[in-house]
C-alpha cells in the first residue's frame, strides 16, 4: 500500500463520526419528602459533552411527565462527532476550564417542588441515581 492511500485512510478516520454516549437510559421515581410519589410531575432533563461541541449550542434539555406511580424515564443520549474534532474540543474545553468552563460529558435531571428544586447531577464513574425528593408535590399552582 502507498504512502499516498495510508494518507487517505487517515484523513477519512479523521473525518468519519462515530457515537459517544452522554448519559444511558435514565429511569427514577419523584417522592415526595414523605416519600409519597409525584404522579404526573413535570421533570427536566439537560446533557452535552463539552469536549466535542464547544460554544452556545451543545447544551440541549427535554421535559417530561412521571406516570401514575411517580416514575419517569429519559431515553440514551448519544453524540456523532468525528475524530478530529474530538481532538480539537478536547483541547479548546480543557483549556476553557480555566475560565469556568466544563469538559466532558454531563447531564442532570430536576423537578420543582413546593418550596424547593430538586436536582441531581450524572456522574460517568458513578451509577444513575434512581429517586428524586422534592418538599412537596405541586400541580396546579395552589399552595
Amino acid at each position: 500500500m502507498s504512502r499516498r492511500y495510508i494518507i487517505i485512510l487517515i484523513i477519512i478516520a479523521m473525518l468519519f463520526p462515530f457515537p459517544t454516549t452522554i448519559v444511558p437510559t435514565w429511569r427514577l421515581k419523584v417522592v415526595e419528602e414523605n416519600g409519597n410519589a409525584c404522579p404526573n410531575k413535570e421533570v427536566t432533563q439537560t446533557w452535552a459533552h463539552y469536549s466535542i461541541y464547544i460554544g452556545s449550542g451543545n447544551f440541549q434539555s427535554e421535559d417530561r411527565l412521571t406516570d401514575e406511580e411517580g416514575y419517569v424515564e429519559f431515553p440514551q443520549r448519544t453524540v456523532w462527532s468525528p475524530l478530529i474534532w474530538r481532538i480539537i474540543g478536547a483541547i479548546v474545553a480543557n483549556a476553557l476550564t480555566i475560565a469556568h468552563g466544563s469538559a466532558g460529558a454531563n447531564s442532570s435531571v430536576y423537578s420543582s417542588g413546593i418550596k424547593d428544586v430538586a436536582w441531581i447531577s450524572y456522574k460517568p464513574d458513578k451509577p444513575l441515581a434512581d429517586k428524586i425528593v422534592v418538599h412537596s408535590c405541586v400541580y396546579d399552582g395552589s399552595y
